[in-house]
C-alpha cells in the first residue's frame, strides 16, 4: 500500500475469468484479495429506494413521489404536526415549503395520509436514538417512543403500518441495546414483520441476528446470518462479515439447529465464502448437487486460484503456491464438472467454468468441447460469449513458449478469438497480457521480432541484446510494413492495442533525426502519416540556465510540430554549411534544437514516448564548436563557446550516472563536473557583455574563474 493510494495490482489484474457472470444480484460478494471482509453493496440507496417503492404503493399514484421524499426526509417535526392538523381538519394554513404539495389534492389516499404520517413522526424521532450518547432524557424518550410503537401495531389495521411500527418496536429496543427483548419482539411480531415489505422483513431479522451475537447466541445467529446473506441481497456483504463461528461446537449446534436442507446450504456457502470455498462446495452437493447457491462458490474460487501465483507484472510467487493453484484447479474443474452433471438452475456456468479450467491446464479438445457447450446453452448472453472468446484464446495459446509449438496452425485462430472479445469484457487487459506475452514468447523463439514487439510493446526491450533493434532503420522499416498489413486475423490482431503506422513512422523519421539526418527525418514528416503532434514549447530558445517548465509556460502556444521542427533542421543545417555569420547562427540555432531535445534542453518532448532517446548533447555540442569557428563576433562566439560547455557539461553528467547506474535526477551529481575543454575558452571572451550576462547567473562558471592560481 502506497502512502497516496493503491499502485499495485486490482484482481481485475489477476484473473482471467469475470465473475460478472453471474449477473448484478453476487456484486460485491465477488473474490478480491485487497479488500478486507465483504462489500457492504448498495445499503444505503437500496433501502431508501425499498421504502420508496414500498411508500408508493401503499400510497398510489395521487402523491407524487418527489412531495413524498421531502416528507419522509426534510420535513421538521413541527411540519409534521402541522401537516396532520391540516388534514384532520384542525388548521387550514398549509406548512411552509408545503403549500403547493400534492398531499392536499389527494382524495383517494388522505384516510391514508393521517394514518401515514403519525408514523413518520415516530420514525423521525427514533433515529437520534442511534447515538452511542447515555443520557436519561434519552432513556425517558425511547420508554415514550416504544410505547407509541406497541400502539401503532396494535391500532393498525394495515398490514403495511402494521410492519413499519412494528420495525420501530425492533429498532428502539436494538438501540437500548435491551438484546433479549429484542429477540422476543422479533419473535412476537414475526407475522407483523414478514408483510408486506420483504425488503423490512430482512431488516428486522438482521437486528435480530445483531442481538443473538451480543447475547453470545453464535450459533442462532449464525444460522440467521446465513439465512439472510442467501435471501437478502442487499444485506448480504453484511451478514458475511457477521458470520464468524468462533467455536467448532458453535458450528455444529448451527448445523443441529438446521432443520432444513435450503438452511444446511445456506450455512454451508458462508462457511464458503469466509472459510474454504472448495470445502463447501463438497457438502453442498452432499446435500443438493442443483442448488443455486453452488454457482457464486464456484467463481470466487476460480479467482482464488487464478490469483494465487501470479500478480499484474507477471511475478511467479514461490513454487508451493503453484502447487496449490494447480491442485485447486483440479478439485474446481472437478466439482464443477459434477455441478454441470447434476444440471440446477445453471448448468452452462458450471460448464464454462469446466471449460475455462481445460483451457488453463492446456487441453485443448476438452476446453473447445466444454466452452461451445456454454455457449449453445447461453447464445444471447453477451458476457458468456466474451469469456469463451478469452477462454478459448487462452486455451489455444497455452503451448506458445514451446518451439514444437505449431504457431502458423493456430495463429489465426487466436487471433480470432482475441478480436472477438470485446474490450468491455472484465478480463479483458489481463487475458490480451497473457496471450499476447506467450505468442511474443513463440514467435521471438523463430526469430520473429517484428510480430514480437507488435504483439508485446516493450518486448525487445525486456529480452537481451534486442533493445537496440528501435535503432535499426530495417527493423523499423519492417515493423512498419507489417501495420500495414490488414489482410488475415492475425495482421488484425498484430496491430489492435499495439504500434499505429502513424508511430513507427515517427519513431523512422526521428531515427534520422537524432542521427543527424534531418532532410531524410523532415521527408518522413512531410508525407504526412506519421505522427506529429504540437510540442507546446519553442525548441530553439536557449537560456544560461536552463529551466524546462519555464519555457513551457512561456511558449505553450509556440506553432512548433514535430514536422515544422524537422523541417526548421534540414533548412538550418543547409545554411550551417555554408560560410560567415548567417552560417554561424544557422549552425548555433542548430546546436540549440540539438541540446533542446536530449534530458537537457527544453523540448524534451520532441522524443518523448518513443524509443528514440538522446540524454548527453554530444551533437549540439559539436554544432556549437562550428558555430565558434565560423563567427567573428566575439559576443556570437562568446555565446556559443558558452553553450557547448553547457553541453560538455551534460555529457560529463550522464558519464558519471551510467558509470554509477544513477537514474535520479542530474542535480544529484555533486559536484557538478568541469567542462574542461570550453569552461578555458569561454574565459578569453571577458570583454564581451555575455560574459557578464555568464557571470551573473551560472554560479557554477563563477566558481570556477575563481579558483585559485595555477589550477
Amino acid at each position: 500500500m502506497e502512502a497516496c493510494g493503491w499502485s499495485g495490482p486490482t484482481v481485475e489484474d489477476l484473473s482471467t475469468f469475470d465473475p460478472m457472470i453471474l449477473g448484478g444480484v453476487s456484486e460485491g460478494l465477488h473474490y478480491n484479495p485487497y479488500e478486507a471482509g465483504f462489500s457492504r453493496m448498495c445499503l444505503e440507496d437500496c433501502k431508501d429506494l425499498a421504502m420508496l417503492a414500498d411508500w408508493q404503493g401503499y400510497l398510489g399514484q395521487e402523491i407524487s413521489a418527489g412531495d413524498w421524499e421531502e416528507v419522509l426526509y426534510r420535513a421538521s417535526d413541527e411540519q409534521l404536526s402541522a401537516m396532520i392538523e391540516v388534514l384532520t381538519q384542525k388548521r387550514k394554513d398549509k406548512p411552509a415549503g408545503f403549500e403547493g404539495s400534492s398531499l392536499w389534492t389527494a382524495t383517494a389516499a388522505r384516510a391514508k395520509l393521517k394514518a401515514a404520517l403519525p408514523l413518520i413522526r415516530l420514525i423521525r424521532q427514533v433515529e437520534p436514538l442511534a447515538s452511542s450518547e447515555s443520557k436519561p432524557a434519552k432513556a425517558a424518550a425511547a420508554a415514550q417512543l416504544l410505547a407509541q410503537a406497541k400502539a401503532g401495531v396494535r391500532a393498525s389495521r394495515a398490514p403495511f403500518l402494521a410492519q413499519r411500527y412494528a420495525f420501530q418496536l425492533v429498532k428502539i429496543l436494538f438501540y437500548q441495546q435491551r438484546w433479549e427483548e429484542v429477540v422476543q419482539a422479533a419473535e412476537q411480531h414475526a407475522a407483523q414483520l414478514g408483510a408486506p415489505s420483504q425488503d423490512l422483513s430482512w431488516r428486522a431479522r438482521y437486528y435480530a441476528a445483531g442481538a443473538l451475537l451480543r447475547l453470545g447466541q453464535r450459533a442462532r445467529a449464525n444460522l440467521e446470518l446465513a439465512r439472510i446473506h442467501a435471501q437478502a441481497p442487499p444485506l448480504a456483504g453484511l451478514a458475511a462479515n457477521d458470520f464468524r463461528p468462533v467455536e467448532e461446537s458453535d458450528w455444529r449446534e448451527s448445523l443441529r439447529l438446521a432443520k432444513t436442507v435450503r438452511d444446511k446450504t445456506e450455512l454451508w456457502r458462508l462457511v464458503g465464502l469466509t472459510r474454504d470455498g472448495i470445502v463447501a462446495m463438497r457438502e453442498i452437493i452432499k446435500l443438493d448437487a442443483r442448488s443455486p447457491l453452488l454457482a457464486l462458490l464456484l467463481v470466487r474460487e476460480v479467482e482464488r486460484a487464478e490469483s494465487r501465483t501470479a500478480d499484474a507484472f507477471g511475478i511467479a510467487h514461490d513454487p508451493k503456491a503453484a502447487e496449490r493453484q494447480r491442485k485447486d484447479f483440479a478439485a474446481l474443474e472437478q466439482l464443477a464438472t459434477s455441478i454441470a452433471q447434476a444440471g440446477g438452475d445453471q448448468p452452462w456456468l458450471a460448464t464454462l467454468v469446466a471449460g475455462h479450467l481445460a483451457a488453463k491446464r492446456g487441453d485443448l479438445a476438452s476446453a473447445k468441447s466444454r466452452l461451445a457447450q456454454a455457449l449453445h446453452a447461453q447464445p444471447q448472453n453477451a458476457r458468456v460469449r466474451n469469456q469463451v472468446h478469452a477462454s478459448l484464446a487462452l486455451a489455444l495459446a497455452s503451448g506458445a513458449p514451446g518451439k514444437g509449438f505449431p504457431l502458423a496452425a493456430r495463429a489465426d485462430e487466436i487471433s480470432q478469438a482475441m478480436l472477438e472479445l470485446e474490450p468491455t469484457f472484465g478480463r479483458y487487459r489481463r487475458v490480451s497480457t497473457d496471450v499476447r506475452g506467450l505468442l511474443a514468447s513463440a514467435y521471438a523463439t523463430t526469430g520473429k521480432l517484428v510480430e514480437a514487439e507488435l504483439l508485446q510493446p516493450g518486448f525487445l526491450e525486456s529480452q537481451p541484446g534486442t533493445a537496440g533493434k528501435w535503432r535499426d532503420p530495417a527493423f523499423l522499416r519492417a515493423l512498419l510494413a507489417r501495420t500495414g498489413k490488414q489482410a488475415t486475423p492475425l495482421d488484425r490482431f498484430l496491430t489492435k492495442d499495439s504500434y499505429t503506422p502513424a508511430q513507427v513512422e515517427r519513431e523512422l523519421a526521428l531515427y534520422h533525426l537524432t542521427s543527424g539526418a534531418f532532410a531524410q527525418a523532415a521527408k518522413v514528416f512531410a508525407a504526412g502519416t506519421a505522427a506529429s503532434g504540437k510540442l507546446g514549447t519553442d525548441p530553439f530558445a536557449i537560456r544560461i540556465l536552463d529551466c524546462h517548465d519555464c519555457d513551457h509556460a512561456r511558449y505553450a502556444d509556440a506553432p512548433w510540430t514535430h514536422a515544422s521542427f524537422a523541417a526548421r533542421l534540414a533548412q538550418l543545417e543547409q545554411a550551417a554549411k555554408g560560410k560567415g555569420e548567417p552560417a554561424a547562427e544557422a549552425a548555433l540555432t542548430l546546436g540549440n534544437a540539438l541540446y533542446n531535445i536530449t534530458w537537457y534542453g527544453n523540448a524534451r518532448v520532441v522524443l518523448a514516448d518513443t524509443h528514440q532517446t538522446l540524454r548527453a548533447p554530444k551533437a549540439a555540442e559539436r554544432w556549437y564548436k562550428r558555430a565558434h569557428e565560423l563567427s567573428r563576433s566575439r559576443e556570437r562566439r562568446a555565446k556559443a563557446a558558452f553553450l557547448a560547455a553547457k553541453a560538455e557539461l551534460g555529457s560529463l553528467i550522464t558519464a558519471a550516472e551510467q558509470a554509477e547506474d544513477f537514474q535520479g535526477s542530474s542535480l544529484s551529481i555533486d559536484p557538478l563536473p568541469i567542462p574542461t575543454t570550453w569552461f578555458p575558452v569561454v574565459e578569453t571572451y571577458a570583454d564581451t557583455r555575455y560574459y557578464r550576462e555568464i557571470l551573473a547567473e551560472c554560479s557554477h562558471f563563477r566558481a570556477w574563474t575563481q579558483r585559485p592560481v595555477g589550477r
